[in-house]
């Protein structure tokens, strides 16, 4: 459709309109070899509108060889303008017509063919300018793939970073256990069930409800404490955690390492965890009762690049006096 657009709705009015202002004052005696004087006009200009399309732009072009395709361009409009006024010549002699032009090679001519020259050139390299413009539309759509898809795949590997040594540290412990408490160890193992489904499931989807995720930690918190008799938490909320979106495994990694932080302290363990859910902004705390909370640069880097992936600028992270601070803007 756009081939026959071009053909018959541009070429040949622009190419009739041409010729009939060309041979207007000789309209009478011309006749209907007005319309074989459009039609030639109409072939020269689509064997030069085609030859630049499916020639020079892609081999010149879109190779970035800007100079040779200027060139070669320039020398074809050249040539066009050089053979319509042949056309108009010949068609004046073979005709009989007495010349408009006492001579075709005076300032006027001159001053006409610079002008059609100039007119033409815009016009077929305007052409170009849409075919380099889908061309690089297509590019960046591509990259733009290419992009996302790198991006879902750096945000799966730092999820699988986060998980595996939970679940190692998990099933070592229940394998313990199973040889002096079956009871406890199935039941650590039930739990495991319920945060596997979560994490084959639930997690398998960008976004996640906040709550989903708090209860997450609750099951990930209750059965820390199976094995970690001595681990005390608390999870508090305030605001609708039932409506807002996160992404999955967020907090899961601050968590892990408060625990961690704990096992290896004399104090009694104790977590606090508080999630505030205000508009689109959650706002996460994880609290030790004023114990260090020791995130190796490792670790947080680890953490910062997934939100960085996730949530660009719209999150602060602030860590200090036992007590890490998470803000987020899910709406992005």
């Amino acid at each position: 459709m756009r081939h026959i657009l071009l053909i018959f709705f541009v070429l040949l009015i622009i190419s009739f309109n041409q010729t009939y202002i060309t041979y207007q004052p000789n309209l009478e005696i011309l006749g209907s070899k007005i319309y074989v004087l459009a039609l030639i006009t109409t072939v020269v200009y689509i064997i030069i509108i085609y030859l630049n399309l499916y020639v020079l732009v892609p081999r010149l072009l879109l190779q970035k060889r800007y100079l040779a395709y200027g060139s070669i361009l320039s020398g074809l409009v050249l040539l066009l303008v050089i053979a319509l006024n042949v056309q108009e010549y010949t068609a004046y002699t073979i005709l009989g017509i007495p010349h408009v032009r006492s001579t075709y090679f005076n300032y006027v001519t001159l001053l006409d063919g610079i002008s059609n020259f100039t007119i033409n050139m815009l016009c077929i390299a305007g052409g170009s300018m849409i075919i380099l413009l889908k061309y690089w539309m297509e590019n960046e759509q591509k990259v733009n793939q290419l992009q996302n898809e790198q991006i879902q795949s750096e945000v799966e590997q730092l999820k699988d970073q986060i998980n595996p040594q939970f679940l190692f540290n998990i099933l070592n412990r229940a394998s313990e256990l199973a040889k002096t408490d079956q009871r406890l160890a199935s039941n650590m193992l039930l739990q495991l069930s319920h945060l596997l489904r979560y994490q084959l499931y639930d997690c398998s989807r960008d976004k996640v409800l906040l709550n989903s995720e708090i209860n997450f930690l609750t099951n990930f918190l209750a059965l820390e404490k199976l094995y970690f008799d001595r681990l005390d938490y608390s999870i508090s909320t305030e605001g609708d955690v039932h409506r807002i979106f996160v992404s999955p495994l967020l907090f899961t990694p601050f968590v892990q390492n408060a625990i961690n932080e704990l096992q290896i302290q004399d104090k009694e363990p104790f977590i606090n965890l508080h999630f505030k859910a205000d508009g689109d902004t959650v706002i996460f705390t994880c609290n030790l009762n004023n114990r260090e909370i020791g995130i190796e640069d490792s670790e947080l880097s680890g953490i910062k690049q997934r939100l960085n992936l996730l949530y660009k600028s719209n999150y602060k992270l602030s860590i200090s006096n036992g007590t890490i601070i998470l803000e987020l803007n899910t709406q992005k």
